[in-house]
C-alpha cells in the first residue's frame, strides 16, 4: 500500500531507484488556482556502495494544511548523498550531506525502529536530527501505528513533530488514514487530520477531512490522483475558524529499477 501511493519515507530506505514525475493541479477555496510540475527521485548505488543513495527533489516545503497526509509534509532534499551507517532487523540509521536549492549545506541523520507487536500490528517512530546551513539547527520526531484489517485494507495512525532553531516552539500533525485496495490498478484512502503549533501561542491551526483515489492506467508507470479535501483553519490563536473546500488533481510518472534481486552468474 506505501508502495502504491508513493510514501517517501519508505521510498527513501527501499533497494531500488525511483523517479517520479508529477503534474499537479490544484484549486483551494482559500488560495485560489494552482498549477506545478514537480520531480522527485533516488538513484540507488549499488555498483559504489550498496549503502549510498542520491535523493533529489524539487517539491516545495507544505505547510501540511493541504496536504492532509503527513508523510508529504517534509522539508526538500534538493540533492543529498545519502549513507546508511547500520540495517538491520529492528532498526536504521541513515546519514544525509546536500544541497538546498539556495546553495546552503544540509546535513542530516535519521534513526528508525520499526516492530511488529503481532501479525497485524506494526509500530514504526524515527527521529531525525539536521542542521540547515541558511536555518540552523532541527529535528523532526515521527511516530506511525499500522492496523491490517485484511489482505486489501490497512489503518495508518501517523504523528509528526517540527522543530527548528529559527522558529518558536514545535508544529505538529496527527493523520488517521483507511487505505483500501480496490483492485490491482486502484486505491482509495479516506482520513481526517489535525495540526498545530505550541509557540508564540498554542493553537490548532487545522482540521481536514478528505478522500484520495489513485489509479494506474494506460501503462505501468502511470498514475492518477484525484484528492479532495475540507478544512476548518485559522493562522494565529486569536483568529477565527474559518472552513475552506479543496481539489487536488495530479498525474504522476513513476519509472522504477529493483536492485534487491542480485542477477545469478
Amino acid at each position: 500500500m506505501d508502495n502504491f501511493f508513493g510514501d517517501a519515507e519508505r521510498e527513501g530506505e527501499a533497494p531500488y531507484s525511483t523517479l517520479r514525475l508529477r503534474l499537479e493541479q490544484d484549486w483551494d477555496q482559500e488560495d485560489g488556482h494552482d498549477d506545478d510540475l514537480k520531480l522527485r527521485g533516488k538513484l540507488y548505488l549499488p555498483k559504489f556502495n550498496e549503502r549510498l543513495s542520491l535523493l533529489f527533489s524539487d517539491d516545495d516545503d507544505k505547510t501540511g494544511n493541504e496536504e492532509l497526509l503527513i508523510d508529504e509534509r517534509r522539508n526538500p532534499d534538493d540533492v543529498a548523498l545519502q549513507y546508511t551507517a547500520r540495517d538491520k532487523k529492528h532498526y536504521r540509521l541513515d546519514f544525509k550531506v546536500g544541497l538546498r536549492s539556495s546553495l546552503a549545506l544540509k546535513a542530516s541523520m535519521r534513526y528508525r525502529y520499526e516492530y511488529p507487536f503481532t501479525d497485524t500490528w506494526l509500530g514504526r517512530a524515527s527521529e531525525e536530527v539536521f542542521y540547515y546551513g541558511d536555518d540552523g539547527f532541527g529535528s523532526r520526531t515521527r511516530i506511525e501505528l499500522d492496523k491490517i484489517l485484511d489482505d486489501r485494507r490497512v489503518v495508518q495512525w501517523r504523528n509528526q513533530a517540527d522543530w527548528e532553531e529559527e522558529e518558536p516552539g514545535v508544529e505538529w500533525d496527527t493523520s488517521l488514514a483507511l487505505y483500501r485496495r480496490l483492485d490491482d490498478n486502484r486505491a482509495i484512502s479516506y482520513y481526517t487530520a489535525v495540526s498545530g503549533e505550541t509557540r508564540p501561542d498554542p493553537f490548532t491551526a487545522s482540521y481536514s477531512l478528505g478522500v484520495r483515489y489513485r489509479q494506474n492506467f494506460l501503462r505501468p508507470w502511470l498514475f492518477l490522483d484525484v484528492q479532495p479535501y475540507y478544512s476548518w483553519r485559522k493562522n494565529d490563536a486569536e483568529d477565527n475558524r474559518y472552513g475552506s473546500a479543496g481539489l487536488r488533481l495530479r498525474l504522476e510518472a513513476v519509472f522504477e529499477k529493483d536492485f534487491s534481486r542480485k542477477k545469478k552468474n
